[in-house]
């Protein structure tokens, strides 16, 4: 599995977009359709599987479906993503947003969907949104963008540590270092690099901003 790290500029486009998107602060679950939920937006299920310090600890996720792009100079990744669930898609589908917007991860894997072919991802400024949990790979809307695609993010173990306030490059290093200095201590073994995870909009008061960054154990 291989993660790479994330770029300050696409986190700019990240967070300016996305304060039209989310709202509110903790997770709650709805008991009728047994949805997991960040403010008003549905996120991806996890079970704990350590707590290693009050804002750090392993969880282990399931496989998902998500969107994928790479973006580029002139059209950001953000942009593309939000286009494909405002209805830049074959059926025209508008798409519910959840939460969170993961950057910098490369591993996962092009779904095998009729009329898309699959694309390898290896650039940095990689972005994906996660599609709700009624979709399957047969019945997402297929990308008509070129570098947009559907992908597979495979069952995954990983470290997480959880911050708030403003993010910038040099906050989103330290945490990265005292997370890695963590999973030594515990004696955790890296199995990738690290991507971030983004929850608010920057229009969030600070101290209620969720930031997250994600690195793969054994």
């Amino acid at each position: 599995m291989k993660i790479v790290t994330v770029r300050g500029s696409l986190l700019l486009v990240f967070t300016s977009i996305c304060g039209l998107l989310m709202t509110s602060f903790s997770a709650d679950v709805n008991a009728n359709a047994d949805k997991v939920y960040y403010k008003d937006n549905e996120t991806i299920a996890y079970d704990t599987v350590a707590s290693l310090s009050d804002d750090i600890e392993i969880r282990s996720y399931p496989s998902a479906l998500a969107v994928m792009s790479k973006g580029s100079s002139d059209n950001g990744a953000f942009r593309l993503l939000f286009n494909y669930i405002s209805g830049e898609n074959k059926t025209q589908s508008e798409i519910a947003m959840t939460s969170p917007v993961e950057m910098g991860n490369n591993s996962a894997q092009s779904a095998e969907i009729s009329m898309t072919s699959p694309v390898e991802v290896t650039s940095s400024n990689t972005m994906m949104f996660f599609l709700p949990s009624k979709y399957t790979a047969d019945s997402a809307p297929v990308p008509t963008h070129a570098n947009v695609q559907l992908v597979e993010v495979p069952a995954r173990k990983v470290a997480v540590i959880r911050y708030s306030g403003f993010n910038n490059d040099d906050k989103r290093n330290a945490y990265t270092e005292t997370l890695m200095s963590t999973l030594k201590e515990n004696n955790y073994k890296v199995i990738g690099k690290p991507s971030y995870l983004g929850y608010d909009s920057p229009f969030t008061l600070p101290w209620n901003k969720r930031h997250e960054v994600v690195i793969p154990v054994e």
